[in-house]
Parts: C-alpha cells; sequence; structure tokens
C-alpha cells in the first residue's frame, strides 16, 4: 500500500495514458473503415464513362474530284468532311470549295466529290443524293451524280446512261444488274441510295 501510495501519481498517468491510447486506436480504426465504404460507394466520373464509350469505329471514304490526292481514306465514324478533305492534301486550286459541305459527317462507304470550278453542281456535293430523301434517280443522274455511288466510276456510270438510253430507262433498281462490273454485293450497297422515277 505504501509503494501505490508514493506512486500514485505515475499510476495516474500511466492509466489516463493507456487510455488515451485506446481511444485513438478505436477512432482510427473507425475512420479507416468508413473511407473504405465512402470509397466503395464513389460513382466512376462521367469523363471516364465518355472515354470508355467513344466511337473508336473505323470507316472507309473515297475522295474524288478537285483535291490534291484523291483516293480511299480510312477515317473515324463522327469525323467531318473538312477532316477527310485534309487527309487528300487540301483543295485543287481549281475546286469549287463553295459546293462542298465541310460540316457533313462522314459514313462508311461515303465519296466526297469535289466538282471544278464551273462544273454541272450536284444538289449535295459531298455526300451525293439529291433533294427527294437524299436518293438519286438513275435514269436522270449525271455521270458526275452516278460517280458519287459507292463503287460506280467513269467507266460504270457511262454504261449506266448507255443502258437506259438504249432501254428507255430503268424500270427497277435490280436491273443496274445489267451493268458489267456491278454484282450483287454492289447492289446491295446501291440499293438504298438510288431510284428509279
Amino acid at each position: 500500500m505504501k509503494w501505490i501510495t508514493e506512486h500514485k501519481l505515475v499510476l495516474l498517468l500511466s492509466a489516463a495514458i493507456i487510455a488515451l491510447l485506446v481511444f485513438h486506436f478505436i477512432t482510427s480504426a473507425n475512420k479507416t473503415e468508413n473511407l473504405g465504404i465512402a470509397a466503395k460507394e464513389l460513382p466512376v466520373s462521367d469523363v471516364e464513362d465518355k472515354e470508355k464509350s467513344g466511337d473508336e469505329t473505323e470507316i472507309f471514304v473515297d475522295v474524288k474530284g478537285a483535291v490534291n490526292n484523291p483516293g480511299l481514306y480510312e477515317a473515324r465514324l463522327g469525323e467531318r468532311v473538312m477532316d477527310i478533305i485534309a487527309r487528300a492534301n487540301g483543295f485543287a486550286e481549281n475546286a469549287e470549295s463553295d459546293a462542298v459541305n465541310l460540316a457533313e459527317r462522314l459514313k462508311d462507304e461515303m465519296v466526297v466529290y469535289v466538282p471544278t470550278e464551273g462544273e454541272e453542281q450536284l444538289h449535295t456535293p459531298a455526300g451525293g443524293g439529291n433533294e427527294q430523301g437524299g436518293l438519286i434517280n438513275i435514269n436522270e443522274a449525271s455521270a458526275m451524280e452516278l460517280m458519287t455511288l459507292p463503287g460506280i466510276g467513269e467507266a460504270k456510270a457511262a454504261a449506266i446512261i448507255e443502258y437506259r438510253e438504249q432501254n428507255g430507262g430503268f424500270k427497277e433498281k435490280e436491273e443496274l444488274k445489267e451493268i458489267s462490273g456491278i454484282g450483287e454485293k454492289t447492289l446491295e450497297k446501291l440499293l438504298d441510295l438510288i431510284r428509279v422515277n
């Protein structure tokens, strides 16, 4: 008892320190646990979602006419006509650039045709087609208009015009298979882009 009385202050201080340490340990453990729960409940950021869902679809676009390097170019869905013109090294000196809708979004198998100055204009220069639902009338279209269609070059456009003149026009779209070089696959690509009246 004498030892306890003599060391009472030391014992009280030791008990207080131990109590503080225990309290601190319990409090820290609770904070860590709460942080873990909060971290689990945090939503994934919108930016990450957008990056993951970004459209990276590769497409191919045929650039024809008055550009410095016409040809077939790879692009990404959602890019615009101005992007593909830039890839073709820009407009040629004699290009009628005002006739092209540079803001139009690119689509797979699209033909971007840039006319030359003074050339007869298309109804919708970059995307092909005309004002009636965006379809090209193969009984009236010029060779230039026909060439905006996928798979149709100068020779096939001339053959289409020759066929319709000799046969009084196309009665149905499927008659295009009579043209040399136009098979089932090419026709499938054209069916939704053309009309016969």
